[in-house]
């Protein structure tokens, strides 16, 4: 039976294995529990105790680290461990996850020493390409979330006009940036993205710095939220914890229709643990409209996350992942989360706002005034922002696309909300 030993940044909590009826348990260890420290907790559904967790709230924080869909099945393919074994899966590539946890074989302890090797665009490339991508990622012991081919790679600033190095983890080294590339299934997706990351930025959510990759640029970087780093170059793991880790869902069920939180459960969390809970209820509620403004069909629970502030308390995250999805006809038309009571943007009403308000706990002239604000900004924002991705060399087509959506979207949400 694989037995894990769980890390958070640089102290050994506990133990990760498979329970008798087949569920994930987690148990921490004696001496964190006898301490009684809440800064070393996995997540908010599973505090420092004595007795193991077995079942829902352990599977939530763990099963949520690894890749999803297709990555997964390759992934399991590459390292034969079948799709359902979190533990397994997490045992080869969790030495470098979301957040500041990361895994390791029992009797093996993580490297004294960050290793990482040298990455130019032909090795990048070659580390997204099938089978090889999943070995790499076996090799890095890094598994990031999602259903997108990604890399994890550590990125050192450009010092004195030369050019950013990047450099591929080996055993779980630490990562700063996520880099994306271009996807034969979605031309044009680099620039969805760099598009809605900046719109987001505009609408006044605070939002992860992404731009072209540097070495590669068919690439997309951005920056983790989730790492520090050090004046001395050492890479501090910050815990963070995705919308699914924090109500305790599967991966799976990040959509509305999978059984995805309500927002009304995101902002009790908020409201829980939140640092500054006003503030970040009222970026939740902006990163939403923001979304239904620029056609941003695919912002999903895993696509929120807080960040540790405090033992015990949280920040909502910068945004990240957000693409202007409207901009490709083929592509699903509802929300990813209801919203005002629905996911269909057609049913939005002004009534629809009051019926937010409730569920983001803002008092409705609150709601009317950031939702006008939003949509106002992202409207504003359009032209100059379409102006910097296509001075990045972003094609043309496809910001023609992004801008004829975005006017679509934004026009047709600012009349049904009546702003």
């Amino acid at each position: 039976m694989t037995k894990l030993v769980v890390w958070r940044d640089d102290r050994r909590v506990g133990v990760l294995d498979t329970a008798l009826n087949g569920e994930v348990r987690f148990t921490y260890d004696a001496d964190v529990v006898a301490d009684g420290d809440r800064r070393y907790a996995v997540g908010v559904r599973c505090p420092v105790r004595t007795r193991p967790y077995v079942g829902p709230d352990a599977e939530a924080v763990f099963e949520n680290l690894l890749p999803e869909g297709n990555l997964r099945r390759a992934l399991g393919q590459a390292t034969k461990h079948d799709v359902s074994d979190t533990v397994g899966l997490l045992g080869v590539v969790a030495g470098d996850c979301a957040g500041a946890l990361h895994l390791w074989p029992e009797g093996v302890e993580p490297p004294e020493k960050a290793s990482h090797e040298p990455c130019v665009a032909a090795t990048m490339h070659a580390a997204f390409t099938g089978a090889a991508g999943q070995l790499r990622q076996a090799v890095g012991r890094t598994s990031l979330s999602g259903a997108q081919p990604k890399l994890a790679l550590w990125r050192m600033p450009p010092v004195g006009g030369v050019a950013p190095e990047y450099q591929l983890p080996r055993n779980g080294a630490p990562t700063t940036v996520v880099v994306k590339r271009a996807d034969n299934n979605f031309p044009g997706v680099l620039e969805a993205e760099l598009v809605g990351m900046r719109l987001m930025q505009a609408a006044g959510v605070p939002t992860a710095s992404s731009s072209r990759c540097a070495v590669a640029s068919d690439c997309h970087e951005t920056a983790r939220f989730d790492r520090e780093v050090r004046d001395d170059g050492h890479v501090r793991r910050l815990h963070a914890e995705d919308g699914c880790q924090v109500t305790g869902r599967a991966s799976r069920a990040k959509y509305a229709g999978m059984g995805a939180p309500t927002y009304q459960e995101l902002v009790a969390i908020l409201e829980r643990w939140s640092a500054n809970p006003l503030e970040d209820r009222e970026n939740l509620y902006r990163w939403a409209v923001a979304n239904a403004a620029m056609g941003n069909y695919d912002g999903h629970a895993k696509n929120l996350s807080v960040v540790y502030v405090a033992p015990d308390q949280v920040r909502l995250s910068p945004a990240y992942d957000v693409v202007v999805t409207a901009a490709y006809e083929h592509l699903d038309k509802t929300l990813a989360l209801s919203f005002g009571g629905t996911t269909l943007p057609q049913a939005l009403t002004t009534a629809s706002v009051a019926v937010a308000a409730r569920e983001f706990r803002l008092p409705r002239d609150r709601a009317v005034e950031l939702a006008a604000g939003v949509v106002t900004n992202v409207r504003e924002a359009l032209a100059d922002v379409l102006s910097a991705v296509r001075a990045d060399g972003g094609d043309q087509q496809m910001l023609e696309r992004c801008d004829a959506s975005v006017q679509r979207t934004s026009a047709d949400l600012t009349k049904r909300l009546g702003l």
